[in-house]
């Protein structure tokens, strides 16, 4: 069923315009009588069916609305009780809700790679993207030019969201310089801490994982698997390079800041491809 994003609230009676009216009009050849889904800028979702027609507008009410969905885990606890004569430990199962938001950070790719990323990561539930540029970053779009592969990019994350049954749009934000971004974030994020024998997420931000060939160890599913065990509500950023990879002096301060370096597996990816296949797995490791 059609999926459309709404720049308002949603309401009884519903005006829709712009490229939406002119698709479900001309492309989809939709009528009087049609049922449409729409998403309004607060994420709730509502079954609407199409009344009326003019040149630029259709108007539709709202016929139900349609209850969201969460994401959650069933996990054991253990709970101890303690009274004046005896102690009690109760194993539970109770459902644990998802709420943590994905980023990608990525350099910029040659051509219109990120057109492609943008559209697949949109489908793969990212909440962020963020085009960087880097020492290796070929394309260095400037000003005017920079502006309209930002609007571009929000028009296709818009479609993959529609196409994609997602009940909000990504958030793309404009392309700066990784150095800058790097200081901007460096106080809102987490790190990981010794204890003993083990490593513990201190949970005081999100968690900055960047894919680097030159990592041969820390496995992507590892560092899931312990910032998983450290039940930390935090956000993550996956941080991709461009085609020629972070220089050296680029990977220094992304450590410095508390990211953590990670691998794919033994084969090197491309850059769009890396983009997937870690936002792939964090998926499937977090929900």
């Amino acid at each position: 069923m059609k999926r459309i994003f709404l720049e308002e609230e949603l309401s009884e009676t519903i005006t829709i315009k712009g490229d939406d009216a002119h698709h479900l009009a001309y492309s989809l050849r939709a009528q009087k009588g049609d049922k449409i889904v729409a998403v309004d800028k607060n994420g709730n979702s509502a079954m609407l069916e199409l009344v009326d027609f003019d040149k630029e507008t259709i108007q539709a009410k709202c016929v139900s609305k349609i209850k969201k969905v969460k994401s959650v885990e069933k996990i054991k606890i253990i709970r101890t009780i303690y009274s004046s004569d005896k102690v009690e430990t109760h194993f539970e199962t109770v459902e644990k809700i998802y709420s943590k938001h994905i980023t990608l950070a990525e350099c910029l790719p040659k051509q219109n790679k990120f057109d492609y990323i943008v559209e697949k990561v949109t489908e793969l539930g990212a909440e962020k993207i963020l085009p960087l540029i880097s020492d290796r970053t070929i394309v260095r779009p400037e000003n005017l030019r920079a502006k309209s592969k930002v609007d571009r990019w929000k028009k296709i994350a818009k479609e993959s969201a529609e196409q994609s049954a997602r009940d909000t749009l990504p958030e793309i934000e404009d392309i700066v310089e990784l150095f800058d971004w790097l200081k901007k974030i460096s106080p809102s994020l987490g790190r990981f801490v010794k204890s003993g024998d083990k490593k513990i997420f201190n949970c005081k931000g999100a968690l900055l994982l960047f894919c680097y060939e030159g990592e041969q160890e820390q496995k992507i599913q590892d560092i899931l698997q312990e910032f998983k065990i450290s039940d930390c509500d935090k956000n993550i950023i996956i941080l991709i390079g461009p085609e020629g990879g972070f220089s050296e002096r680029e990977v220094k301060e992304i450590k410095s800041v508390g990211g953590v370096s990670v691998t794919l597996g033994k084969r090197i990816l491309k850059t769009d491809t890396a983009a997937l296949s870690a936002l792939s797995v964090v998926q499937y490791e977090l929900s």
